[in-house]
């Protein structure tokens, strides 16, 4: 019994040759072994470096032959590798092939095909020759077998051979899965897509080596969108269902993800609100004739009501309407939040606090904050003559209209709106929303919006307190952890001894500040909100009264730093000059402050300082002093012949135009300045959009 495994390795000038010397040595047939080739024949140039092919030959398992040691045949010397191959009989007629369907290309003659072998419509094909062997080598992605033996390394082949090939496609099935989002108002379906990985042999020329090659071919595998319609209702999912995104989804090619249902969300109800039934908010500005002049006898500014005259409506809320989940379940709306109306001075509210009627004359106050109305009537105060020492200084919550001047050293201090028919002479006027004074201001000083200029001077010193407040907390709570200062013990005396050592050492500006804001609340009772009168209550019982403070834990810091920030955040809001404004004809050696706008109808100002946090606008000339804008500034003339320093200073982003500018006049645009070394009209500076500053 011969086992398999009995080989040679035999060499030769060719391969051929090699095999002949192994099967003589072997005493077996071609049909009876199998060959691995290891290394083919090479010619070289010239003969110069020329290689003997060498092969194995490896008995198969058949009975009736002796067992013989593997020889390898470079061992024999050249003379009688000769001697051997000399003395073979073998010739191609003592090797009977059986019968090989040979496919012939057409480009090729049977004399071409001789030794080789090639691929056609998905086969493998060989033709023996006398002088070389056809040798085929597998490739990875398909299994060749010979003879039903699997081969794993490169062959020789005969027609005699029996070969097939197995090809097995690879599949990645679709994947997809149905998730349901948590308000139950949509569902998304993510699709990773499959595929088939469609494996065909190569076609391959004749060629006494053939490398088999697998071509691929990619087919994509689509989802059943029955699948995915009884997984919907398995989930419960009968409402909204979108089924051309569902057959998208099942078609689609990359992964993604489709909304394949949607419900219906539900419309919240509406807030109750008030519904004016005349005009109540103040109108800026100065009614013109059709010639283009200022009509002062026609101001139609401050909307006035008179007792009995109904104000407005106030609505209830609106309900929602319902919606619907992708589970065909109802979603109820938020209802809407009904107004609350607080009465205030001259006000009364009518039946079942629906209208709203004036008992008063006036002017209706109307503050909205969050779902609480305010309404009250201002009334105006009137004053038919010249404010003097004999009348005194005014002070007054509502609106004041002054049919004379207002003379030396007299204040007029109003909540509301100032109307000065006539001038006003080294004054001092302060009004919480707009001044109309129709003549001169002479060396006087007039503000508009005096609780916003307050709230801002207010804000600017608590945005400095707010950080330290911050870092003091941070402090007290580093300091808790310390056995010297056990946060605990403070709980009756109150923190008030461990503030004052942190303001003594790391915290030297927090005391500054701190009663500064306090000063500038105490002074601004009259103007401040409730909110801003407790907070610097707060402050000062427990940061200022260190003895005795009010603080006893870290939380009550906490929640004044909050409130704090609070107060902060809405004061940024508010700043932004609402109704306020000033209107005169002639602004001499004066200071003007309005967190509105400022308009000078009539000659001009002559070394005045004018602040707006608005539009500044002079028909007339500026002649000295300082013009400071929030936005823009119009002006007719600027400057003087004399060489009087005459600045006009708006922020980043805004224009000054100027119809004349005398030379040593100063514009300044954000940090750009420009001094003017000559005469020029019509101009017009600004800052481009590329931030270059330009003067047209």
């Amino acid at each position: 019994m011969i086992t398999k495994g009995n080989s040679i390795v035999s060499k030769g000038k060719t391969v051929k040759k090699a095999v002949m010397i192994a099967l003589d040595l072997l005493s077996e047939k071609l049909e009876d072994v199998e060959i691995e080739i290891i290394e083919n024949e090479s010619k070289g140039i010239l003969g110069i470096g020329s290689k003997q092919a060498v092969v194995r030959v490896t008995v198969k398992q058949q009975p009736d032959h002796k067992i013989s040691t593997e020889l390898v045949l470079d061992k024999h010397p050249p003379e009688e590798l000769d001697q051997i191959i000399q003395s073979l009989d073998i010739s191609e007629e003592s090797i009977q092939p059986a019968h090989f369907n040979i496919k012939k290309i057409a480009h090729f003659s049977e004399v071409d095909l001789l030794g080789n072998v090639w691929v056609t419509d998905g086969q493998i094909y060989c033709k023996d020759a006398p002088d070389k062997f056809p040798v085929i080598s597998p490739c990875k992605g398909l299994k060749l077998y010979k003879n039903d033996v699997l081969i794993e390394k490169t062959v020789i082949i005969s027609e005699n051979d029996i070969l097939r090939y197995e090809l097995e496609d690879e599949v990645q099935q679709p994947h997809w899965e149905i998730s349901i989002s948590a308000n139950k108002m949509e569902a998304v379906l993510k699709v990773i897509p499959g595929s088939r990985i469609q494996r065909t042999l190569r076609e391959k020329e004749p060629h006494s080596f053939l490398q088999v090659e697998v071509e691929e071919k990619k087919i994509p595998l689509m989802i059943d969108s029955e699948l995915v319609m009884s997984n919907l209702r398995e989930m419960g999912i009968t409402y909204g269902i979108d089924y051309s995104e569902i057959a998208n989804a099942c078609m689609s090619e990359e992964t993604n993800s489709f909304v394949i249902a949607k419900g219906i969300p539900a419309i919240p109800g509406k807030n109750g609100f008030f519904q004016p039934t005349q005009e109540l908010d103040i109108k800026k500005g100065l009614e013109e004739r059709s010639n283009g002049t200022v009509d002062y006898r026609e101001i139609q500014k401050f909307p006035s009501v008179e007792p009995g005259q109904m104000l407005g409506i106030v609505l209830p809320p609106e309900s929602g309407i319902p919606g619907t989940t992708i589970t065909n379940e109802p979603v109820l709306p938020p209802d809407g939040f009904p107004l609350v109306v607080q009465d205030g001075r001259g006000i009364i509210l009518v039946e079942d606090d629906t209208k709203v009627v004036a008992m008063e004359a006036g002017h209706p106050d109307i503050k909205l904050k969050d779902m609480l109305l305010k309404i009250s009537i201002v009334p105006k105060l009137w004053i038919r003559s010249d404010v003097t020492l004999q009348v005194g200084n005014v002070r007054y919550i509502g609106e004041v209209e002054i049919t004379g001047s207002v003379q030396d050293g007299m204040l007029v201090d109003a909540q509301g709106n100032i109307l000065i028919h006539e001038n006003v002479n080294m004054a001092t006027i302060s009004a919480g929303s707009s001044v109309i004074i129709k003549n001169n201001i002479i060396t006087s000083a007039v503000t508009a919006g005096k609780n916003s200029f307050m709230i801002a001077e207010s804000n600017q010193i608590l945005g400095e307190l707010i950080p330290l407040m911050k870092q003091m907390i941070a402090a007290i709570n580093q300091l808790s952890t310390v056995s010297a200062f056990k946060v605990s013990s403070f709980t009756q005396t109150g923190l008030g001894p461990l503030i004052k050592i942190l303001c003594d050492g790391k915290f030297k500006r927090f005391p500054p500040l701190l009663f500064s804001l306090n000063e500038k609340i105490k002074s601004g009772k009259d103007m401040l909100d409730k909110e801003w009168l407790e907070f610097g209550e707060q402050l000062y019982k427990g940061f200022i009264m260190t003895h005795a403070s009010s603080f006893r834990s870290i939380a009550d810091v906490e929640l004044v730093a909050k409130k704090a920030e609070e107060l902060w955040a809405s004061s940024q809001e508010d700043q932004e000059g609402g109704d306020c404004f000033i209107k005169a004809a002639l602004v001499h050696n004066s200071q003007l402050y309005s967190s509105g706008d400022i308009t000078i109808v009539g000659q001009g100002v002559y070394h005045s300082k004018l602040r707006s946090g608005g539009s500044i606008e002079i028909d007339g000339y500026v002649r000295g002093g300082e013009i400071y804008a929030g936005k823009s500034v119009k002006v007719g003339e600027a400057g003087t012949k004399g060489g009087i320093s005459t600045k006009i200073v708006v922020p980043k982003g805004h224009t000054i135009k100027i119809g004349t500018v005398m030379e040593d006049t100063i514009i300044q645009i954000g940090s750009f300045t420009y001094k003017f070394t000559a005469s020029a009209s019509n101009v017009t500076a600004r800052v481009n959009e590329d931030g270059l500053f330009s003067i047209s």
